[in-house]
């Protein structure tokens, strides 16, 4: 029996994004595709990493079916409600510190899925201004 792992409250708001992803993944594998994990990045950076209020998700990101992007939209915003609220608690107070946050290779899906299997590794947070 393998041990269970402990996570941070932070960490499980992100396991639970990618066990989400993973189950839309299972419905459809374009979620691995460039396309997707760059509007995934996208979503995430400008959205919770920023900290920018009038930021909106978009519909789309990448996948063909509505229901899908749908979904991934609804998994989108649910991680970051709950990042937002956590910000305070976890001195998460600049773009650096939320970003190594979301980037935790420690944290993984049911299925072992990282960060990686679903968005674009950036290295450079300028290249989303």
């Amino acid at each position: 029996m393998e041990d269970q792992i402990e996570y941070s409250e932070v960490q499980k708001v992100l396991k639970k994004l990618l066990d989400r992803l993973e189950i839309i993944a299972q419905e459809d594998d374009e979620v691995y595709e460039m396309e997707s994990k760059m509007a995934l990045s996208d979503a995430i950076v400008k959205g919770f990493i920023f900290d920018n209020p009038e930021y909106t998700l978009p519909n789309h990101f990448g996948l063909e079916s509505d229901e899908l992007n749908l979904e991934i939209k609804n998994a989108l915003q649910e991680y970051i409600e709950a990042m937002s609220s956590l910000v305070k608690n976890y001195s998460l107070d600049d773009e650096d510190k939320r970003w190594d946050t979301f980037q935790d290779m420690d944290v993984e899906s049911d299925g072992e899925q990282d960060v990686e299997e679903f968005f674009d590794w950036i290295e450079d947070l300028d290249d989303f201004r």
